[in-house]
């Protein structure tokens, strides 16, 4: 370890595209046809590597990428929460959220990965500590295909049941009786005891997302994700009649986007995504306002590998609060079981879950290694960003 601080000497990125078979799958407001990811590369004055993702586009991403590299390139790595909260008050024709504040999630959390392999020790360390070495996943499944019935979602299910999730979410938000229909099978092959969310992904009104809650609640529903879009403000707080435990956050950007959210205790489980929200500078600082309100914290993870390890690195720190030694409601890790090559492919050794639990990863940084051949392999060649400091 030096006693210079490190800077960031070159700044790479890789954009990921993988083409879904059969017409893709996805959520009720949308079909997904590819999977995306943007993974960030840095190289500090030291030689040291980290790694980061991206949400978005990768084309239209990779814009903002560049610009946030050579606003970087050559500044000392240990400046991140300055740097970034400078760009976002400078830029705020911009506003706090959007594919920009996307791209600074993807540097900010190669910046964390590097700075704590630095120092040679997990981001774990560097957030605050590690409080457990596993966590419980949830499976992220029962997807809406082209045949929109419910046989794909039974397999989905006993696919997970099958691989020892007792937790599960899936898709709904397509009417009333298919909700219905969704919720119940899910519950029945999950058991009594098993944990079901669901998630409109935001595809309702207040009226039909009241009228589908009330008909699932019976089925004990252990959150209700995104049934309204992050601005509708007064129809958030119209859910609440309902009684049921709300969750939002993978459409809000940093801390700024979740103040409200958390302060007018909107939701009752915040989603925030590294990929997104703003990395780990971001989301530490919204876990500690969610701790502060007495809010759960569970982070949503729809990406590669890196995103994973590096959401294992925050569950691994977030305190039992607003819980104590008997704790009903630990963290959770999102575990997608859509298909997606970049959740396995990009990591040397894949995170894998076994009977419904996952280990942190014990490493530096992130705690894992990328597979840095297959990245090549997979990235956008047109798309590829290559930045070194002078």
């Amino acid at each position: 370890m030096t006693t210079n601080p490190a800077t960031i000497r070159r700044i790479e990125t890789f954009p990921l595209e993988h083409k879904l078979q059969d017409g893709g799958f996805g959520p009720s407001k949308v079909r997904v046809t590819v999977r995306t990811a943007t993974l960030v590369k840095v190289t500090t004055s030291d030689g040291i590597i980290g790694w980061g993702e991206s949400f978005g586009p990768p084309r239209i991403l990779a814009a903002y990428l560049e610009d946030l590299a050579r606003a970087v390139i050559g500044q000392p790595l240990e400046l991140r929460e300055g740097t970034w909260l400078n760009r976002l008050s400078t830029g705020y024709h911009l506003t706090t959220g959007g594919l920009h504040v996307a791209a600074i999630s993807g540097l900010d959390t190669a910046m964390w990965d590097a700075a704590a392999r630095t120092y040679g020790v997990p981001v774990s360390a560097l957030l605050g500590g590690r409080l457990r070495d596993e966590v419980t996943a949830y499976a992220s499944t029962g997807y809406y295909h082209g045949k929109g019935d419910s046989g794909p979602l039974r397999a989905y299910i006993e696919e997970a049941v099958e691989e020892g999730f007792t937790a599960a979410k899936i898709k709904i938000g397509s009417g009333v009786s298919d909700d219905v229909e969704r919720t119940g099978i899910s519950r029945d092959l999950l058991g009594p005891d098993g944990l079901v969310m669901v998630d409109y992904n935001a595809n309702a009104t207040v009226d039909t997302a009241l009228s589908s809650m009330r008909e699932i609640a019976s089925f004990n529903p252990y959150w209700i994700e995104e049934p309204l879009p992050p601005d509708e403000i007064r129809g958030w707080a119209m859910l609440r009649a309902t009684g049921l435990p709300l969750a939002a956050g993978e459409a809000l950007y940093t801390r700024f986007g979740f103040r409200d959210y958390i302060a007018e205790k909107r939701i009752d489980i915040v989603q925030p995504n590294l990929s997104v929200c703003g990395g780990f500078t971001e989301a530490k600082v919204i876990a500690q306002m969610a701790a502060a309100w007495n809010l759960r914290v569970a982070p949503h993870v729809w990406g590669t590998g890196v995103l994973m390890a590096a959401t294992l690195q925050l569950l691994s720190t977030l305190p039992a609060s607003p819980f104590g030694e008997r704790n009903a409601y630990p963290p959770l890790l999102e575990y997608d079981r859509g298909e997606n090559p970049f959740r396995e492919g990009v990591l040397k050794e894949p995170i894998v879950a076994r009977n419904g639990r996952v280990q942190i990863p014990t490493g530096n940084g992130l705690g894992v290694e990328i597979n840095e051949d297959a990245v090549r392999m997979w990235a956008l060649p047109t798309h590829t960003l290559d930045i070194t400091s002078p």
